[in-house]
Formats: structure tokens, sequence, C-alpha cells
């Protein structure tokens, strides 16, 4: 019988099962072996990490090292309530799931346990603050807010100078439907058409 594989994990550093080859023939089996010892958690289907040891106990990686490893060299972003919250227009969502947008998957996903909603969209690929105040306008419905309560928000955040207006626009017409194109639009006229 031959000795187990020495494997030297760094903790809190991603592995794909194909990354386990280069210490056995076998990695879905020595993958198995290595989360049954508590070398390695599984983070996703073919998707381990090295815990990161703390004082409360072994951690994992920060969530954006686990969705780099899962989409590879695919560009994503995180969106939704912690982004849309913060911009001021009267949204206070919550969700029980993160959503990430990404140019690879769409669908429900569990990653360490944690519930992910992945939509496969067209992003820009640095994503500005006004390009999240139309991604708002543009899931009003999953944000539970309504576009006329967004409306009022994001004529009072421009009457503040919060946002860029040419920015504004452009993100408009490139990532925006018709409707949410019309009320920035309407938004940036400001409400006696004075802007």
């Amino acid at each position: 019988m031959t000795s187990p594989a020495r494997t030297d994990f760094k903790a809190g550093r991603l592995y794909r099962t194909r990354d386990l080859r280069q210490w056995s023939a076998n990695p879905t089996r020595l993958a198995q072996r290595m989360v049954k010892e508590g070398k390695l958690r599984r983070a996703a289907q073919g998707l381990f990490y090295a815990p990161i040891p703390s004082r409360f106990g072994a951690a994992p990686p920060k969530e954006t090292e686990i969705l780099r490893a899962f989409f590879g060299d695919s560009p994503f972003i995180i969106s939704g309530p912690p982004r849309w919250n913060s911009l001021g227009l009267g949204s206070t969502a919550l969700f029980a799931a993160t959503l990430i947008y990404n140019t690879k998957r769409s669908g429900e996903f569990r990653f360490d346990g944690r519930p992910y909603l992945l939509r496969r969209v067209l992003f820009p690929k640095n994503p500005s603050p006004e390009y999240f105040v139309i991604d708002l306008l543009q899931q009003h419905d999953m944000a539970g807010v309504s576009l006329s309560e967004l409306e009022r928000g994001l004529v009072a955040t421009l009457y503040q100078g919060r946002w860029d207006n040419d920015r504004l626009e452009e993100m408009g017409k490139r990532f925006g439907s018709k409707t949410t194109q019309a009320l920035v639009n309407r938004a940036l006229r400001g409400p006696k058409g004075t802007a």
C-alpha cells in the first residue's frame, strides 16, 4: 500500500478538484479525505478551501475570493441591497441571498453554505454608483420599492449633487430599459424642468 500524499494547503486558499492533481492521481478521493480530516472544507461542487485558523475557530476565505475562484477569469460584481440601500433613494431591502452579476452562470447556488443568486447580465467593468442607481431602478420589484418613490429619491439626491448627471444618463442608456431611461430623464430635468 502506498503512503498518503503529503499535502501542504495554504490557509485561505481555494482549490478546485483539478488543482489537487499535484498531490494525487485521484484528486476527488484526496479532496474527500482532506475534508474528512478537516484540512479542507467544501465551498461548492468541485471547489474547496483551506480554513483560516482564528481564535474563534476555522474561518472561511473572503466572499470575493470564493467568487473569484468559482468564476475564474470571468468578471462579476456584487449587487443587491448592500449597494442599493447605500444610494439613499428609499430602498431598505434585505435579501437572504447575495445577488451576483456575471458573464457565466444564472441560477441559485450555495457557496460555503451561503445562498447566492447568480444572474448573467451586461454590466460595466468598473461600475460607478450611477450604475447601481440604474440597477436599482431596473430591479425595483426585487427591492420592494415603487418607481415613484425611487424617482422622488433620485430627484432629491440629484438636487444635492450626489450623482454625475452625464454618467447617470449614460448608464441609463447603456443598461436601462425605456421606462428607466424616461424616469432618469424626468429626474434630470428636475421637478419643474429646471435642471
